[in-house]
């Protein structure tokens, strides 16, 4: 095949110059001056980009099997490739059919190109249609153009063979590509007959679990259908049986019956009354109980200091007393015992009585004239918290009680504020 190719030259050159670079000379060959040039007016160094990129294997050996004869027809692509260029070269039958199948082919492209009637417009053209990459029809168009000389032909040629350089590089990522994806086909093949299998057992194993499932099925309907002929057997008897008793009777049966589930009904709704009259006077008892409890234990603590003050008017030095057993009084040990609300007219006889138990007393009335904010400081000062509920804001009452849970403090909620309910506070607190 004779093709030129470009070389790059470096001329040799002292030291101190510097390396230029030297093209081969444009061809010298004559372009023809009017009309578009057929296949064999192009010069012959740019048939084998033509024949190579404008027509495809297949469509030359569909052209050769026309002209050549069997035995002298080519066998391999490179074979073919070599006798249609060489063939270009000159007008035959040969290059007169690959002309006609490439104008056939590029029509539409040819006419658009030949609206250009200048270089510059071509290279515009060819720019546009390499950049699309649709390189064969514009290689085809522009070669046969008539307005396009050696500089245009040229760029044209320069640009198809590195792009062929390109398209080597291609192929050759794309067999490695290739290879990559044989190897992991292999995987995946391997992969997918492991799920086959598993697929296949597990589908064996739902098989025999349905063929389980439906003998099952089976003996369950045999049971369902014998006990639906006993059902209808047993109907049966019945039928009869109560075809044997008279009418009559079964009327009488029927209606005292009915008289039988009223009467219970109405028993019924008695016994659920007397109940909750019972629960009533039970839940009563025990309020009454627990009222006397409390009763007794304020009883107690008032007698403990009505003794208390019997014993203090008999003897003026009852701390020297070797008794150990006298019940004087609660103990509080110096403590200050806070008093939250209550009775006002109350104050002095509770404080009276904190002090006699040995400690010291303070009081809040619960919200009525003193403020939320001394409550707050008092109740941190105390050693001990009573609350009269009674006489009592609610404010207060929930910030006492939530005051000493938070903080551990020992403290009683008197139901009433009476003084023997005091008195049995102190000796809680005192305890």
């Amino acid at each position: 095949m004779a093709l030129e190719t470009e070389k790059a030259m470096l001329s040799p050159c002292p030291e101190e110059e510097s390396l230029e670079i030297h093209r081969l000379p444009p061809p010298v060959d004559e372009l023809p001056k009017a009309g578009r040039r057929k296949l064999w007016d192009i010069p012959h160094k740019y048939h084998c980009p033509v024949i190579g990129t404008c027509l495809s294997v297949e469509e030359l050996r569909r052209v050769a099997s026309r002209f050549l004869l069997r035995g002298d027809a080519p066998s391999t692509d490179y074979e073919i490739h070599v006798t249609f260029v060489g063939a270009a070269e000159s007008k035959n039958l040969l290059s007169l059919a690959t002309h006609k199948t490439l104008e056939r082919k590029y029509r539409s492209v040819v006419e658009r190109f030949a609206k250009a009637r200048e270089p510059d417009a071509l290279r515009a053209l060819w720019a546009e249609f390499l950049a699309r990459g649709e390189v064969p029809a514009a290689l085809w168009a522009l070669m046969t153009h008539p307005k396009a000389d050696h500089g245009v032909l040229n760029r044209a040629y320069e640009e198809v063979h590195m792009l062929s350089h390109q398209l080597g590089a291609g192929q050759r990522a794309d067999l490695k590509r290739l290879a990559e994806t044989r190897s992991e086909l292999e995987t995946l093949k391997l992969d997918f007959d492991a799920l086959h299998n598993r697929l296949r057992r597990q589908a064996e194993d739902r098989e025999g679990q349905i063929q389980e499932l439906e003998r099952t099925l089976t003996e369950r309907n045999g049971e369902l259908a014998r006990v639906v002929e006993r059902e209808r057997e047993l109907k049966g008897r019945l039928a009869a049986l109560e075809g044997g008793l008279p009418a009559r009777r079964i009327a009488e049966l029927e209606v005292g019956l009915a008289a039988l589930k009223t009467e219970l009904a109405a028993r019924q709704r008695e016994i659920e009354s007397r109940q909750e009259v019972l629960d009533q006077a039970q839940q009563r008892i025990e309020e009454q109980a627990s009222a006397l409890r409390e009763a007794c234990a304020e009883n107690q603590a008032l007698e403990r200091l009505v003794s208390e003050r019997l014993a203090e008017a008999a003897a003026e030095h009852c701390e020297d007393c070797p008794n150990l057993e006298c019940a004087r009084r609660a103990d509080l040990a110096g403590r200050l015992v806070l008093c939250v609300g209550g009775r006002l007219t109350h104050v002095r006889e509770l404080s009276r009585l904190v002090a006699r138990c040995n400690g010291r007393f303070d009081h809040h009335d619960g919200g009525l004239e003193d403020r939320d904010r001394r409550l707050e400081s008092l109740l941190a000062g105390a050693d001990a918290v009573i609350c009269a509920t009674d006489f009592v804001s609610h404010s207060a009452y929930y910030r006492t009680k939530q005051f000493c849970k938070r903080h551990d403090k020992p403290h009683v909620l008197l139901s009433r504020s009476g003084l023997s309910a005091f008195a049995l506070a102190l000796e809680r607190v005192a305890g």
